[in-house]
């Protein structure tokens, strides 16, 4: 049994060529709108490529930074570290020995030093002396806040102030030493 369609035969081949001129047109814009998603994809990749080298040298150059200013604080440190010692020996010895000539010039240099240069260093030994009972009172500024070295040897928190200061610079070290370990 055949299917009949009651079309006239001329009617198909018009049909047929209608039919082949869409599929060109359509095949055209397919390949055209490929080229385009590939073009597009070949920029972003590299423009993403290049954003990403950006990055890079830009975190790169966070790290020179960072370990930059890592090794200043650490020299700050070192430096007001060695003050302090110098500082805490002379309270010693005047606590002990009474009075000097040489102690009161000695502590005016050592606090004009501590005075000076302690703001850069206070931040970053905050976080160890700080107590939640006494927030407000550091137990650096406390050792050379005095005028003369009678107000610290006389005051009767003097040697707990020089204990928190230690106890203070020792978890400094240790948190650095865990630190330097971890990286």
């Amino acid at each position: 049994m055949a299917i009949r369609i009651d079309l006239p035969p001329v009617l198909l081949p018009r049909l047929r060529l209608h039919w082949h001129a869409t599929h060109q047109q359509l095949s055209r814009y397919s390949r055209a709108l490929q080229e385009y998603a590939n073009r597009t994809a070949a920029v972003s990749r590299a423009g993403w490529r290049s954003v990403s080298e950006r990055t890079v040298a830009c975190l790169s150059v966070r790290h020179r930074l960072r370990v930059r200013a890592e090794v200043r604080l650490r020299k700050r440190v070192a430096a007001f570290e060695e003050r302090y010692e110098d500082l805490v020996d002379l309270l010693c010895w005047a606590a002990k020995d009474g009075v000097h000539t040489d102690r009161d010039a000695r502590y005016t240099a050592l606090r004009a030093w501590m005075r000076a240069n302690y703001r850069t260093v206070r931040r970053h030994l905050c976080a160890y002396w700080a107590e939640e009972a006494t927030p407000a009172v550091d137990p650096f500024e406390a050792l050379f806040a005095p005028e003369n070295v009678d107000g610290i040897i006389n005051a009767a928190d003097g040697i707990e102030v020089i204990m928190r200061t230690r106890a203070a610079l020792d978890a400094y070290h240790d948190a650095l030493a865990s630190r330097d370990h971890v990286s």
